[in-house]
């Protein structure tokens, strides 16, 4: 850096100034920057200062490369320092803090000057560096030192202030100026005598304040201050001699707390004390106050007057000694109690010992003064002598006690009013007379709005009339009353008199009776009177409508098990039918189609019958059901077709499907039949067209919604409903609608057992169907399936498809079947299949051929056969063969044989009659044959 032919004056004081620095170890490096080029060129002091690389002095840098070293929060600052100086020319100074060579920050302060070119471009930037870093941290420590005073000072509570010796204000905190009610910058400076209002004040302040100067001690006193609003506060002020580094006194240092809530409370506490003092001594109560520091309590006078005892101030345990033995543990517990823990009222009864000896009863209160902390400081109560209350409360329980006695003895209540203090007194038994708990207070009001509004005039004035000093008459009257807290209407007669005092009814005195059981006996003797043949046609017309309804549940039941037991026979002729004729057609196959023709009539018409058998089954509510949890939802959309193809284009089909429908437990096949059946009778009931709902939806059956349900037993159920606006039927039809066999169709069009069907699939399945119609506006069926509770997968229904018959087998199985044709035919038909077939008629044939043979694979039996029937039978046979495969068939539904307990649910059963087809898938299925393997 050239700092030699300096340009003007001014450069060559700053250049004194440099070499003056530089002699002093102060300057810790230079720089010249070649603005044009962009060249800066350092010493070795800088190098160090900025941490640049060893050699730097040897090269020129680029102006950034140096800038790299300048503290992030200073960099910004000292760029627009630099631009700045370049804009403008002439001196520069800037301070800022630089990373030296071993990564410290140092503040620095740079000094230099750039000089311009007469277009005022900048040409040269030179300068030097100063270390300022411990300059800076005595300035920062003296900042944060005054920040601390004027922080301390300021939130200092009340007025904190600092005065010279001749009374002016130095400083002040926010609460002198607030006193003052003007700025710092316009009472620094000034005395008390110039700042303050009130001449009187201010002097009184500035005389105390010499006197503290002048003794050199510190003060603590009261002053009464005045605001500039005009507010008059009361101040505690503690001050204290300012004195200089030698000791000598130069000012007052002072500050100054608000007592004023203190002062006021104190007037309130010796207002209190007062009043307290009079009122002990005025009251016929004997005050006490208990001081718990030391145990002392100070007695009124009232302590002799009541009981003898002529002192002023006891300790607490002689008030203790003075309670009657028996009370004394109770009461020293529970004040106590009080005393010990949070609470601050105590009351007791007990028996206090007076002078002469004798007890007094006394009602004893005290509430505990505690301090900041809740400690208990003091108790003060109050002593009531209860001696001559409780002689007249005993004369007035006595007299009371034979009046109830009187009065329960006759079934009366009796009642008082009180007409100059309008009092009414009743007894529990009048209340109750009223619908009124014993516990609760009464008025007049209460008698009054208790009379029922066609009896309250009459009532009222035959009171008025009791009460009338002119009319003096008898209150004898009866009214209905309409309890207040439970509405029940009763029957009340009541007489009385009243009490006069010269002119004037002081009191009505009387006794009350219920007479409602009276009232009631003779409303129903006089209705029994007016319409005693009515009721004899009613009772006689219910009576005959339950005999109905029970020989129609006797004759339902009855025909129920005749169908059942009907169906199971046709079930064993069938099976005898169809599994020939089936085999018939395998054995002849194309040969002769006429003889097919014939095969294929019979085959028909005994499936025919076969399907006739199962409506009977449904009916008796013995059919076959494979229930699995079932979305009604899903099942009725995806009849959509079936309603479409089986009700036309004249009716309007309207399907109306409940958003998150419970799901249920039944057979899908069986209530997809059964809807279909109840959409089918609603065509036929609309001839010309019309309208067809069916309508899905979650229904809680309770106590609340029976009437809308009647006869459906509580609990949550799935309501499907099929309603349809046609012909309709009469009560006469509707009595019969679900009989078997009965139909209102044509002959020939009908076999009467659909709405049987639906009645015995419906509570096959735990559930209720109601039927609703009236005559040209339609018919409702609703049908109510339980809600299915458990978590369970949907299971659509199953779809029934076209099949080969399974491979054949060369399997050994052992068919057991009482019926001589069923039994051969199924010989004939396993062994037709490719089986090795073996038959017995009963179970011990069965069981011996079982022990010869121990290749027999299958177990193919009857389950209902005479003797041993045939779940015993595979019982028994398991129990020797364990590996043995069973397979049941049956002419009844396997629902009955479950419910009589003949076998348990999962078991395989084929149900009679089953045909050739029918009968090889089973048989592959038990034997765990999977198609193709």
């Amino acid at each position: 850096m050239n700092l030699t032919d300096p340009p003007d004056k001014h450069s060559r004081r700053d250049t004194e100034r440099v070499k003056m620095a530089m002699a002093a170890g102060a300057i810790v490096g230079t720089w010249f920057w070649d603005v044009a080029n962009d060249r800066v060129t350092v010493d070795d002091g800088l190098v160090q200062a900025f941490g640049l690389e060893a050699g730097a002095t040897q090269h020129e840098l680029p102006l950034q490369q140096i800038l790299r070293s300048v503290h992030p929060e200073d960099h910004d600052g000292l760029v627009e320092a630099i631009n700045d100086a370049m804009a403008r020319g002439g001196r520069y100074s800037h301070q800022y803090r630089a990373r030296n060579t071993e990564g410290q920050y140092r503040w620095l302060e740079a000094i230099g000057r750039v000089d311009l070119a007469p277009d005022g471009r900048p040409l040269g930037f030179q300068g030097v560096l100063i270390d300022i870093d411990e300059r800076r941290q005595i300035e920062t420590e003296r900042d944060q030192a005054q920040t601390l005073l004027r922080s301390f000072v300021e939130a200092a509570p009340g007025v904190v202030y600092a005065k010279d010796r001749q009374g002016r204000l130095l400083i002040g905190n926010h609460g002198t100026t607030e006193l003052i009610g003007v700025p710092p910058e316009k009472y620094v400076g000034r005395t008390d005598a110039e700042l303050l209002n009130d001449p009187v004040q201010a002097a009184a302040v500035m005389a105390a304040d010499e006197r503290i100067m002048s003794s050199g001690r510190s003060e603590q006193l009261e002053e009464t201050v005045s605001f500039p609003d005009g507010r008059h506060a009361h101040w505690l002020s503690t001050k204290a001699p300012l004195r200089d580094a030698d000791g000598n006194v130069v000012g007052l240092i002072g500050t100054s707390l608000d007592i004023t809530e203190r002062k006021a409370a104190e007037a309130r506490h010796h207002e209190i004390e007062e009043r307290y003092r009079l009122a002990a001594r005025a009251t016929n109560d004997a005050i006490w106050d208990w001081r718990m520091a030391d145990g002392q309590v100070v007695w009124n006078e009232a302590l002799g007057a009541l009981f003898g005892h002529v002192l002023m101030e006891t300790d607490a345990q002689w008030w203790l000694d003075h309670i009657h033995p028996d009370d004394r543990a109770r009461i020293d517990a529970d004040i106590h109690q009080v005393i010990d823990g949070d609470g601050s009222a105590w009351y007791g009864e007990y028996r206090f010992r007076r002078a002469d000896g004798s007890y007094a009863s006394v009602l004893d209160r005290g509430t505990v003064l505690r301090g900041p902390r809740g400690e208990p400081l003091r108790m003060i109560g109050a002593m009531l002598d209860l001696t001559a209350r409780r002689t007249a409360e005993a004369a007035l329980a006595e007299s009371e006690e034979r009046l109830r006695f009187a009065t329960d003895a006759g079934d009366m209540g009796f009642w008082d009013v009180d007409l100059v203090h309008n009092v009414l007194i009743w007894p529990p038994r009048t209340k109750a007379m009223f619908g009124i708990s014993a516990g609760v207070e009464v008025a007049m009001e209460d008698f009054y709005n208790g009379l029922h509004p066609l009896d309250r005039e009459a009532t009222s004035a035959a009171f008025a009339a009791a009460a009338d000093p002119v009319l003096r008459a008898v209150y004898d009257v009866e009214y209905r009353t309409i309890g207040k807290e439970d509405g029940v209407v009763r029957w009340v007669a009541a007489t009385g008199r009243g009490h006069f005092e010269d002119d004037r009814c002081v009191r009505v005195v009387g006794v009350a009776i219920e007479v409602t059981a009276r009232k009631q006996a003779e409303a129903r003797l006089q209705e029994l009177n007016e319409h005693l043949e009515s009721r004899v046609a009613e009772e006689v017309a219910e009576r005959t409508r339950v005999e109905e309804a029970l020989r129609q549940s006797q004759k339902m039941e009855a025909v129920g098990q005749l169908t059942g037991g009907i169906a199971h026979d046709f079930n064993n002729m069938l099976a005898a039918v169809i599994g020939p004729l089936d085999l018939l057609a395998m054995r002849l196959g194309e040969t002769d189609p006429l003889v097919t023709r014939y095969i294929d009539m019979a085959i028909d018409g005994a499936n025919r019958a076969a399907q006739l058998t199962q409506r009977l089954l449904a009916f008796s509510r013995q059919q076959p059901l494979q229930p699995v949890p079932v979305d009604a939802n899903r099942l009725v959309a995806g009849m959509s077709d079936l309603f479409v193809h089986s009700l036309g284009s004249n009716i309007r089909l309207e399907t109306s499907l409940a958003s998150d429908l419970w799901l249920t437990f039944a057979d899908a096949n069986q209530l997809e039949s059964v809807i279909l059946n109840l959409v089918v009778n609603a065509r036929d009931a609309m001839p010309s067209g019309g309208h067809l709902a069916v309508q899905t939806s979650n229904c809680p059956v309770d106590v609340a919604s029976t009437d809308l349900h009647p006869g459906i037993p509580r609990g949550d159920y799935i309501l499907v409903t099929v309603a349809d606006d046609g012909v309709g039927m009469s009560q006469d039809v509707i009595a019969k609608a679900f009989d078997p066999f009965f139909t209102t169709k044509q002959v020939g069009q009908g076999t009467g057992l659909g709405l049987s069907q639906v009645y015995g699939f419906v509570k096959q399945s735990a559930g209720h169907v109601k039927l609703c119609s009236t005559i040209g506006e339609g018919t409702t069926v609703k049908l109510y399936l339980p809600r299915l509770v458990a978590d369970a997968a949907v299971v659509d229904a199953p779809v029934a498809v076209e099949s080969a018959l399974p491979d054949e087998g060369r399997e050994l199985v052992l068919v057991v079947e009482d019926e001589p044709a069923v039994r051969q035919f199924s010989v004939d038909a396993l062994t037709a299949l490719g089986y090795d077939v073996l038959s017995a008629e009963g179970a011990a044939p069965a069981l011996a051929l079982l022990d010869g043979h121990p290749d027999i694979a299958l177990l193919f039996t009857d389950v209902v056969m005479p003797e041993v029937n045939g779940r015993e039978l595979a019982d028994e046979a398991l129990r020797r063969r364990p590996d043995l495969k069973v397979l049941f068939t049956t002419g009844y539904s396997r629902n009955a044989l479950e419910r009589d307990g003949v076998i348990e649910p999962g078991v395989q059963v084929i149900g009679k009659p089953f045909s050739v087809e029918t009968l090889a898938t089973r048989v592959r299925a038990v034997l765990g044959v999977v198609e193709g393997g």
